[in-house]
């Protein structure tokens, strides 16, 4: 965004909110533009390549402090830690992670993911040992999102059918990224309902903004989402053999440093402290998986756009 972008969408906000919020908005559009400008120079966080794990589980959006609230209560999280993310979003995340440098990484190591940003031309199929794009084949209208069994079955199937040349495995759920699965106030919104953050973009987190649900109401609904995957991912650790690793792509925000959600490039740390727990997985065989490779498949750009919007991306 120009700065003259940004002057004229200051006006437009003083004409439809008034003095006080347009301000307030304004402000935290200019602090997150410059944080933008810095994140893209001078990145933190630890890059998964450089982690030891075979297979890798990533839980869209969560925060650690999230995840340690109930870590007690789940046997696969015995042992969560925080760290940094590389990033603040998932496209960012995937830029991040598909350099040049990370080539030899990427060719063994299989990628199932729940998430439309690896339509990206970052992410492509002849740079990993195998591509699942699951929201191509597993979309669900009903809820808005892509649900957790298609990426499970999907990683049992590979895992469980690798070949001697394939290292790791990266797993990719939505969960608990919004929409929140259990909350019928989640989804469905228009833009006049929950308004624009300075990222641009339709989500729940700005409901929360604008008070039109509490804290305790969204943070329940944050938690759910996140137990709603985690039942997933308990069935996926009791049937692979592998060392396992859960972490996530980047966290949200509640109004930390004025912000809501997770705009990307943003080097708040609020925004990339994650979780890391480190899990030893063996196949118990308990599950068969129900998945039937999808073959080939072409979606158009407009529908991808339709489940990003869903998202709360516009």
């Amino acid at each position: 965004m120009t700065l003259n972008d940004w002057i004229q969408n200051t006006k437009q906000r003083y004409n439809e909110h008034g003095i006080r919020r347009a301000t307030t908005r304004s402000a935290i559009e200019f602090l997150i533009g410059g944080g933008r400008r810095l994140g893209k120079r001078m990145n933190f966080g630890t890059p998964v390549w450089e982690r030891e794990w075979e297979v890798l589980v990533i839980l869209d959006a969560c925060r650690y402090d999230l995840m340690a609230e109930i870590a007690s209560e789940w046997d696969c999280l015995q042992s969560v830690s925080p760290t940094y993310s590389a990033a603040s979003a998932s496209y960012e995340w995937l830029q991040r992670h598909t350099q040049p440098q990370y080539a030899d990484e990427m060719a063994e190591t299989m990628l199932i993911a729940a998430n439309a940003w690896t339509r990206d031309d970052c992410v492509r199929a002849e740079d990993w040992a195998a591509l699942d794009e699951i929201w191509k084949h597993a979309w669900s209208d009903e809820e808005g999102t892509v649900l957790p069994r298609p990426v499970t079955d999907s990683a049992i199937h590979h895992w469980r059918r690798r070949t001697d040349d394939t290292e790791r495995m990266i797993v990719w759920y939505l969960q608990p990224h919004s929409p929140f699965i259990d909350a019928d106030w989640s989804d469905g919104f228009e833009g006049d309902q929950i308004g624009v953050d300075a990222g641009g973009s339709k989500n729940v987190w700005n409901h929360y903004r604008d008070g039109r649900v509490s804290r305790t109401e969204i943070w329940r609904a944050y938690r759910d989402n996140l137990e709603h995957v985690l039942e997933d991912v308990a069935l996926l650790i009791d049937n692979l053999d592998a060392d396992v690793a859960i972490t996530a792509d980047h966290a949200n925000c509640l109004g930390e440093w004025g912000i809501y959600g997770h705009p990307p490039w943003v080097p708040a740390p609020v925004l990339k402290r994650v979780p890391w727990v480190e899990a030893s997985a063996t196949d118990e065989h308990t599950y068969d998986p129900e998945y039937e490779p999808p073959g080939r498949q072409t979606i158009s750009d407009s529908r991808v756009d339709e489940q990003l919007a869903a998202l709360g991306y516009t």
